[in-house]
This record gives structure tokens, sequence and C-alpha cells, in this order.
């Protein structure tokens, strides 16, 4: 599915004209030309979105800090929220576009900002077009019924349902018992 294709579909669930080029003077291409972007960065936020995860070993930075020990690490410019970290063992603190840790190198998971639609899978669309027709409502219906009606849509269904999907595309946490646990039930049964 295109981008044009995906603000049609926002545009559709607000009952508003369609546009045949995201390049057009109409108010509702104004709109979805203006809204689009916050509305994908918000929607990649809200999980751990398999087709936006990446990794990568981050460039030591030479930005010095002003007190303490510790090297600065230059984040990804396309980096949407970090899902997790190379070595746990070290500490480390997101200062500005920078990861701050006495780590001689640092390497992120994290979702990235995915601006190609052919990686979409078809519940994520759903989800963006929902949260576009959101951020658009206003703008095109001057109703902040409409607005709190696909608000509760995007909370309620849309997003739920995405999260839901994509949590499927990946295996469960292993979760490991406690020493504490194993200690008192050893003790316990004796």
């Amino acid at each position: 599915m295109s981008k044009l294709e995906i603000m049609n579909k926002a545009l559709g669930m607000l009952g508003a004209n369609q546009i045949y080029n995201i390049d057009d003077d109409t108010l509702e291409a104004k709109a979805a030309r203006k809204m689009y972007p916050s509305s994908l960065d918000s929607v990649l936020a809200e999980t751990d979105w398999t087709f936006a995860i990446k990794r990568k070993l981050l460039e030591l930075s030479e930005k010095t800090p002003a007190w303490g020990e510790g090297n600065y690490f230059e984040l990804p410019d396309d980096l949407i929220k970090i899902v997790d970290v190379m070595d746990r063992n070290h500490r480390w603190i997101r200062e500005g576009n920078y990861i701050f840790s006495r780590a001689s190198e640092f390497g992120l998971v994290y979702v990235a900002r995915c601006i190609d639609p052919t990686y979409y899978p078809s519940y994520f669309i759903d989800a963006l077009a929902c949260k576009l027709a959101v951020e658009m409502c206003y703008l095109l219906t001057n109703s902040t019924e409409k607005t709190n009606v696909l608000i509760d849509l995007y909370r309620g269904e849309y997003l739920p349902i995405a999260k839901t999907k994509n949590a499927r595309e990946k295996s469960n946490p292993i979760i490991e018992d406690s020493f504490w646990v194993n200690g008192t039930l050893r003790s316990w049964w004796g």
C-alpha cells in the first residue's frame, strides 16, 4: 500500500474527499501532508513493531562530559524509541541525541522511523490510517464528537488489534525461576 492509499483510507474514515496526488492543493491533501509524519511517528512509538526493528552499534562521539567518567555515543537519526541495549551490564542514560555510558562500545535494538509503507503489515496500516484520521478530523470536519469517536476507535480497536498481531511475530520472553523461589521451595519441601 502506498502513502497516498493510507492517506485516502484515513480520509475515507472521515467521510472526506479522496485525493489523487499527495501534492494536490486541496484542504484534504494539505491536512494529510501536514499530519502524516507526526501520526506515523506516534504509531511507531506505541510498541516494538517487528517490521521497524533495527540493531546498530553506535558511533563513539568526540563529545566529552562536563563531569564524570564515560563516553557519549551518537543515536541514529531514524530512532523512534529504544527497545534494548547490547550489554545490560553497563548503566546508561539518554542525554539529548546521545547515550552516555561507561561502556567502550554501545549497541541498540530500536524502533526505527520506517517511512516506506511497503514494509507495513495490514494491521499497522489500519492503525496508522485511524491515527491519521484522528489528527485530521477536526481540521476537516470541525467536529469534536467525530474526533472523540475516532480516538476511541484508535485506542479501543485498531491499536490493540495491531499490537496483538505484532506480538505474535516473536517468541515469548523466557521466564526463569528466581534463586529465592528455588531456594525457598527446596527448604520448604526438604
